[in-house]
């Protein structure tokens, strides 16, 4: 655990870290699923825009780190005198100067070049098993007709006799088997359709 810190702490300082596919794509995954459990709506795109965030507070933390280890190394070869209101404004004009090369050189270059890359690809990378995900789901869920048939099987043998083919019951399949609720009273037409043709009357009609 130690080792992994350290690593972490020199990965950052060097503005590596940021920039890792690994880091990026275990933030991204992070922050998308925390805000989903959240909100009824969250989209990839506002998560991307998060990482974006994130990514400059990363840069800024970055410059400042900078800007703090270089005035901690060069304040012990100034005398106790010299320590005044221009030495600190010195730090301040240098600290402000030295930001310019940086932002365009490392920070700019490298969310351009490194970091909007991976991030785009972590967002497809997440995307894509996501809708892998979705896929098997539907695979593996039984399809409409068979959970109605379930259903209608579970109220005869119970001797309810509850279940029509209204839209009543198609809202409560619905939000039973999370199916839509067109589909539900389309297969519900066709169970008591069916179940008409054989024994050759039509079922009652039930506003429960």
């Amino acid at each position: 655990m130690k080792s992994v810190t350290l690593r972490r702490i020199k990965s950052f300082a060097i503005f590596d870290l940021p920039v890792n596919y690994h880091y990026v794509y275990i933030n991204f995954q992070t922050i998308h699923e925390r805000y989903r459990n959240t909100h009824a709506i969250w989209p990839a795109t506002a998560t991307r825009l998060k990482l974006i965030v994130d990514y400059w507070n990363n840069a800024l933390l970055h410059y400042l780190l900078i800007v703090t280890a270089g005035t901690l190394l060069t304040t012990p070869f100034f005398s106790i005198d010299s320590l005044n209101d221009l030495y600190f404004f010195t730090i301040c004009i240098a600290g402000a100067l030295s930001y310019v090369p940086l932002y365009f050189i490392v920070y700019r270059h490298m969310y351009n070049s490194e970091f909007l890359p991976k991030l785009e690809t972590a967002v497809a990378e997440y995307e894509g098993k996501e809708r892998a995900w979705q896929e098997k789901c539907k695979q593996d869920q039984l399809s409409n007709r068979t959970l109605v048939f379930l259903f209608y099987v579970l109220d005869k043998a119970s001797n309810l006799n509850r279940l029509t083919a209204t839209d009543k019951w198609a809202d409560q399949l619905h939000k039973i088997y999370g199916v839509s609720p067109k589909g539900m009273k389309n297969e519900l037409d066709l169970v008591f359709k069916e179940e008409k043709k054989q024994t050759g009357t039509a079922p009652p009609l039930r506003n429960s």
